[in-house]
C-alpha cells in the first residue's frame, strides 16, 4: 500500500508580501515523523513538500495525480486551509479510491466542515503519528469505519462522527528521528534572515528540531495549550538528533522548537554537557522564557554553542500582559533580557506582538519604546492573530465578533484564512480582528512604525550588516524598505 504525506502549497506572496523573504524553509518535521512511524511498520512512504518547492495548484495535483497513492495525508494550517478545501475536493473527485486524510490544529477546529463539504476521509486529532498508523492498518484491511481509533472523526452513512480525544504521545522515546531522509534536503540549506548565523562556511545549514512537547503556560494568544502537558525526551537521545544533523547532514546550526526548553534547568545543563562531552561543533539557538534564567544556565549554554535565544515578550505594559494570562511583567523582562546580555555573547531576539485586547494607541507607542530600551540584537512585531484554537478566538467566536470562514450554509470561505496572518501589514489584506479602539489602517503603520524604529538606528544597522553575507544586503534591504516604510 502507498501512502504519500503531504505539505501542502500556500500563497505566500498573497499572505505574507515583502514578508515572505524572510520565512526559513524548514522541514515539516510533523509529517516526517509521521512518515517515519509508518515506514518502520513496514509500509511504503513518500512526502511531498510542495511548499518549499514552491508548486502551483496545478503543479501540486499534477504530482498527486502520477504518484497515485492508496493514502493521501495533509498537514493543514490556516494559510494553505483553502488550497488544502479545493485539492481535498479535486482528488474525491479525481480520484475516489483513494483515501484522503487531514491533520494538525486547524484541521481538527474545522473537521466537520471539511468532512460534510467532501474534502477527506477522516481528520486524526492531537499529536496524529499512532492514529494515523492505526488508520493505515484498518484501511489495508478495507476497513472506512473508523470508530474504533478515539484519536480520529470522520462521517458514518454521511453522519459527523467526533473524535473522542486528541491522541497524545507520554512516551516521547517510541518515536523514531523524523524521517528527513524523505524529503529534498538541498532545498532546506537556505540560510535564514532571520536567524541563521554566519558560520564563515560558504553554504551554512540550518535545522530545526524538537526536544519537547506541549507548554505548562496557558497564554491566550496561542495554541499550544492543547497540548499543555510537557514531555520531553531523554537528554542522550535529544543529543543523538544532534549528532545525526551534524554528521550526517553537515549541520552548523540547529534552532530548538521547543515552546519552553529551557523549564527543566537541570535537564539543560545536562544537554549541554552531552553536546561538549561529543566534540560536536555546531551553533543553536532556542525559545526561552523569562521566568527561567539565570547566570550559571546562560553561561552552560554559551560553552555548549548557544549562538540565539528568543524571548517572547508580547508587549511593554504590564495591563496587557496580565490581559492575555502572561506570567510575566515589565520587571522580569529587563531582567531577563539583561541576565543574557551582560554574561554571554549570545544573541537577544524579543517577540511583541501589537493590537492585544485592550491596547490603545500609545500602548503600542509604549511597546515599541520598550522594544528598544532593550538591549535586544533582533525583535519580530507581530500582529495579534486570533488563530483558530486559541483562547482569544474561541472568545471572539463565541461573541460573534471574528470572521470564522463559514458561511450560514455551512460552506467555507476560504479566502477569510489568508487573513490570520502576524505580518498583513505587508499585504493589501486587512487583520483579521482589530482590539476596540484601533484601526486596522492604525495597526499596520504601527508594525511599519516599530520595524522602523527599532532597525533603522545606527547601532542595528551596523549589526544587521555583520551579521549576514555580502550577497544577502540586497534581499535585506528591499525587505526591510517594504516592511518599514
Amino acid at each position: 500500500m502507498k501512502i504519500l504525506l503531504v505539505n501542502p502549497p500556500d500563497d505566500l506572496d498573497a499572505m505574507l508580501g515583502a514578508g515572505a523573504n524572510l520565512i526559513t524553509p524548514f522541514e515539516p518535521l510533523g509529517l516526517l515523523y509521521i512518515a517515519a512511524v509508518v515506514r518502520d511498520a513496514g509500509y511504503d512512504v513518500q512526502v511531498i513538500d510542495a511548499w518549499v518547492e514552491r508548486l502551483s495548484i496545478e503543479e501540486f495535483k499534477k504530482q498527486l495525480k502520477e504518484s497515485n497513492p492508496d493514502i493521501v495525508g495533509f498537514t493543514v494550517l490556516p494559510a494553505n486551509g483553502g488550497i488544502v478545501y479545493e485539492v481535498g475536493k479535486w482528488l474525491k473527485e479525481e480520484m475516489p479510491e483513494t483515501v484522503v486524510a487531514l491533520g494538525n490544529l486547524h484541521a481538527s477546529i474545522y473537521d466537520e466542515y471539511y468532512l460534510k463539504n467532501g474534502c477527506c476521509d477522516f481528520v486524526v486529532h492531537g499529536e496524529g503519528e499512532f492514529g494515523f498508523l492505526e488508520a493505515v492498518r484498518l484501511i489495508e484491511k478495507g476497513g472506512r469505519d473508523f470508530g474504533s481509533i478515539s484519536s480520529i472523526s470522520f462521517l458514518r452513512d454521511g453522519e459527523y462522527v467526533p473524535n473522542k480525544e486528541k491522541g497524545v504521545i507520554n512516551d516521547l522515546s517510541e518515536l523514531p528521528l523524523p524521517a528527513r531522509d524523505l524529503v529534498k534536503q538541498e532545498l532546506y540549506n537556505i540560510p535564514s534572515i532571520s536567524n541563521l548565523p554566519y558560520s564563515g562556511k560558504k553554504t551554512s545549514i540550518g535545522k530545526h528540531m524538537f526536544t519537547q512537547r506541549g507548554c505548562p503556560y496557558r497564554c491566550s494568544f496561542c495554541t499550544v495549550h492543547h497540548n499543555r502537558k510537557q514531555r520531553s525526551n531523554e537528554v542522550v537521545r535529544a543529543v543523538d538528533e544532534m549528532e545525526t544533523l551534524v554528521k550526517k547532514y553537515g549541520c552548523d546550526y540547529i534552532f530548538i522548537m521547543d515552546s519552553l526548553f529551557i523549564a527543566n534547568k537541570k535537564r539543560v545543563h545536562a544537554i549541554c554537557e552531552e553536546i561538549q562531552e561529543r566534540k560536536l561543533d555546531f551553533r543553536w539557538g532556542c525559545q526561552a522564557h523569562v521566568r527561567c534564567v539565570d547566570e550559571d544556565l546562560v553561561k552552560a549554554m554559551e560553552a555548549a554553542g548557544c549562538h540565539d535565544m528568543a524571548f517572547g515578550i508580547e508587549s511593554g505594559v504590564d495591563r496587557l500582559l496580565k490581559g492575555v494570562t502572561k506570567t510575566t511583567n515589565i520587571e522580569l523582562v529587563e531582567k531577563a533580557v539583561r541576565i543574557v546580555t551582560k554574561n554571554s555573547k549570545i544573541k537577544v531576539s524579543g517577540l511583541f506582538i501589537l493590537g492585544l485586547p485592550g491596547e490603545t494607541y500609545d500602548d503600542s507607542l509604549q511597546t515599541i519604546r520598550f522594544a528598544k530600551s532593550l538591549p535586544l540584537d533582533m525583535a519580530q512585531f507581530s500582529i495579534l492573530t486570533p488563530y483558530p484554537g486559541s483562547e482569544i478566538f474561541e472568545d471572539l467566536k463565541e461573541k460573534g465578533e471574528i470572521d470564522t470562514g463559514i458561511r450560514p450554509d455551512g460552506t467555507l470561505d476560504t479566502a477569510t484564512w489568508l487573513r490570520y496572518s502576524a505580518y498583513i501589514s505587508y499585504t493589501d489584506l486587512d487583520p483579521i480582528w482589530v482590539t476596540p479602539g484601533l484601526t486596522p489602517e492604525k495597526l499596520k503603520k504601527l508594525q511599519k512604525k516599530a520595524v522602523r524604529e527599532f532597525y533603522f538606528r545606527p547601532k542595528q544597522i551596523i549589526n544587521q550588516i555583520r551579521r549576514v553575507r555580502f550577497g544577502q544586503i540586497p534581499t535585506i534591504l528591499n525587505t526591510a524598505f517594504k516592511s518599514a516604510f
